[in-house]
């Protein structure tokens, strides 16, 4: 990762841990309130909805292959931005601290891939790849004490992701199906009238991404752009808040 990638990553990981510590420290100076929801962890099932952000990235193995012109170009992700996530919540219960979610989610963003040569001058142009990833999560939530109105949790689980606008006119085609896992950390809050759940997940993805079959671009001068990469890999991060 970049350092602009190491501050997002950092950043919210900050601000998920401080999250649990206010809550946790709100519920301490609170206690003796009364209590809202209190038969809301009790329900064998429930749904909600996810609104939120994310962040993709790809891990980028080099092949250091050099092209028709003799020029080792070597490849690496130099900006990502914000994109949106929604999605739906289905939950079941299996026990005092533990849950099982199944939490469909549509995300839509752009990796930039640019390329250097060994003196590290960059090629003409950048590569814009353009994603619109559902993301098929099935997750393990492991509960902590509830504290008050809040209550701090861990979520992990595989998941597998399908990208919906993968397109042959980019240098760089993805496959469509990705698997890996997810994990992740949050706080249940306790409203009045529903559940609200700040929450922090990572995807790591297994599979090499990079579709190499590519028959439109063999000969051509685009063909080193996908030649330069051995193996790609997703990598994405989301902060979303959970309605339940």
């Amino acid at each position: 990762m970049n350092k602009l990638k190491r501050i997002f990553v950092t950043a919210a990981l900050l601000a998920a841990t401080a999250s649990t510590s206010v809550f946790s420290q709100s519920a301490y100076k609170n206690f003796g309130k009364a209590l809202n929801l209190i038969n809301a962890d009790n329900k064998q099932y429930h749904f909600g909805f996810i609104l939120g952000f994310n962040s993709m990235d790809f891990d980028i193995a080099q092949s250091k292959v050099a092209d028709k012109d003799g020029k080792i170009w070597y490849p690496d992700v130099t900006s990502f931005g914000t994109g949106f996530t929604v999605g739906i919540i289905s939950d079941l219960r299996l026990g005092e601290y533990f849950n099982l979610r199944f939490n469909p989610v549509l995300m839509f963003n752009d990796r930039t891939v640019c390329y250097r040569d060994p003196k590290g001058n960059p090629a003409p142009e950048d590569i814009i790849v353009k994603s619109s990833i559902i993301d098929l999560p099935l997750l393990f939530k492991l509960r902590a004490q509830r504290m008050q109105n809040y209550r701090p949790y861990l979520v992990a689980g595989p998941a597998m992701t399908l990208d919906l606008s993968r397109s042959q006119d980019c240098n760089l085609l993805l496959k469509q199906m990705d698997y890996g896992v997810e994990f992740g950390v949050g706080c249940d809050v306790y409203l009045p009238y529903f559940k609200l759940a700040p929450e922090f997940k990572m995807f790591l993805g297994f599979n090499d991404m990079l579709d190499k079959d590519r028959p439109d671009l063999v000969g051509t001068d685009n063909e080193k752009w996908q030649d330069a990469i051995n193996k790609l890999t997703s990598r994405i991060f989301t902060l979303t808040f959970n309605f339940e």
